[in-house]
């Protein structure tokens, strides 16, 4: 009985007037106010969600997941055309594996290339040196050596070095008059 009444008087006077305290309504539990997050699940919700301690995760009657903040995505709305990643199908968008990341396709895809251990001389809008590239794709034979009009962001060429690269290729919509419409992001280097 007197720690009942301890309790409540925690939780009713000046510690709880100073936010030292957190109490559920019965006073059955008498919590911190430390973050030491952990994801709980409660019976009623279909989700687990993220409690700031472990003791409101024991006040609320939740069952324990795992340390630290959840990882679960919210679900999409019911009726929504988004997917599990929340791709939007109706604006165009699919979940890109590699990229982890919503895209549209035929705008941003992952493509393989190979780069040339010469620079060329090439004239676009000015004489320039370009890399020299080709798209490899599995099953197909090398196509021809093209010039590419920019650079891979991310890679530094090294002459006299031949590159497979796997990049990123994303298209430009209303690129300047001067750039590229298109441009590429070195994601990693291939044996």
């Amino acid at each position: 009985m007197k720690n009942k009444l301890l309790k409540k008087a925690l939780c009713t006077g000046l510690f709880s007037l100073l936010g030292l305290f957190h109490c559920s309504a019965a006073f059955a539990q008498t919590c911190t106010r430390e973050y030491a997050p952990v994801c709980g699940q409660l019976a009623t919700e279909p989700a687990p969600q993220t409690f700031a301690n472990r003791c409101l995760l024991d006040a609320a009657k939740a069952v324990w997941v795992s340390p630290g903040d959840c990882k679960t995505k919210a679900m999409p709305l019911v009726g929504s055309d988004e997917d599990a990643h929340g791709c939007k199908a109706s604006a165009g968008y699919q979940w890109h594996e590699e990229l982890k990341q919503c895209v549209r396709p035929w705008m941003t895809q992952a493509v393989t290339l190979e780069v040339a251990a010469k620079r060329r001389a090439c004239t676009g809008m000015v004489p320039m040196q370009c890399l020299q590239v080709r798209e490899r794709v599995p099953g197909k034979a090398p196509g021809k050596w093209e010039p590419l009009f920019g650079e891979i962001a991310g890679f530094t060429h090294v002459a006299g070095q031949r590159f497979k690269l796997r990049v990123r290729k994303d298209r430009v919509e209303n690129p300047p008059a001067d750039a590229p419409n298109t441009t590429y992001t070195l994601l990693k280097v291939l044996p």
